[in-house]
């Protein structure tokens, strides 16, 4: 049942603390399958601890997290992180192949077709391919002067194929490409749309790339949702969102965006 696709999410009269300070307190949310849903907010909104709480790496003080109906504090740890292929911002490649970087596993347990799949649908294939780089290429400068090195662009794709690789039923992106430019930032975006068809999708930021991909946008402050829409009607409603996107807007266009033509 936990396993069934694509995943319902809901949070019931969830609380959480880090000692004394109150993040969540009595916290409520519920995300339909396959929907593609944008969390933002600025720094320190509560975003990340969402997802943590999701994940099972933090318990809620009080209240319970559902996933397909299920309560996930009955779950084997086990079986709840492998629900979730999800893309952090941190962005930790390992002095290991190719092939155990995308899979966790000694390369003897790669499945090749499937790590050269998700390198394709992440946009890399190809230029491994160009630059000849085997599932067996060790990765970083840490133990061979000639090991792979990527962009940051490139980083990012290949952590978008560690969590194709995975295939987990719910995709989480928590802020993985706020070291890029806004225009790299919105190519990484699309990639990641056109592979979460089919998934429950959660986009966390603090920046706009991901809301226009998205079904629905929550607005996060002080571990509450103040906010929450389309792009066209939080810009109607005016408030934290549409003075958010004033503010940023002109990095996601050619030209600086006109307010009031979103508005009409």
């Amino acid at each position: 049942e936990v396993f069934r696709q694509p995943a319902e999410i809901e949070f019931r009269d969830v609380s959480f603390s880090y000692g004394n300070q109150k993040v969540y307190e009595h916290f409520n949310l519920f995300i339909h399958p396959g929907e593609k849903v944008a969390l933002l907010g600025v720094n320190g909104a509560g975003k990340t601890t969402l997802v943590k709480l999701l994940c099972g790496l933090y318990e809620p003080d009080e209240g319970k997290i559902f996933i397909n109906g299920v309560d996930t504090s009955t779950l084997p740890k086990r079986t709840l992180y492998d629900l979730f292929s999800i893309v952090f911002q941190e962005s930790t490649i390992l002095p290991y192949p190719v092939g155990c970087n995308l899979s966790f596993k000694r390369l003897s347990e790669t499945d090749e077709e499937r790590a050269w799949t998700a390198l394709r649908e992440a946009g890399l294939e190809k230029t491994l391919r160009e630059k000849g780089v085997g599932l067996d290429t060790f990765m970083t400068k840490a133990a061979f002067d000639d090991g792979l090195t990527l962009s940051g662009g490139q980083t990012q794709r290949f952590l978008l194929a560690r969590a194709l690789y995975k295939n987990g039923n719910i995709l989480i992106l928590d802020e993985p490409t706020s070291a890029l430019d806004p225009i790299a930032e919105s190519e990484i975006y699309e990639e990641y749309v056109n592979i979460s068809k089919g998934r429950t999708s959660l986009f966390i930021s603090h920046r706009l790339a991901s809301t226009k991909f998205s079904d629905r946008i929550l607005y996060l402050e002080n571990g509450k949702i103040i906010e929450e829409g389309t792009h066209e009607e939080l810009i109607a409603l005016g408030g934290s969102y549409a003075h958010m996107y004033k503010i940023q807007s002109h990095y996601y266009t050619e030209t600086p965006c006109n307010l009031n033509s979103l508005e009409a």
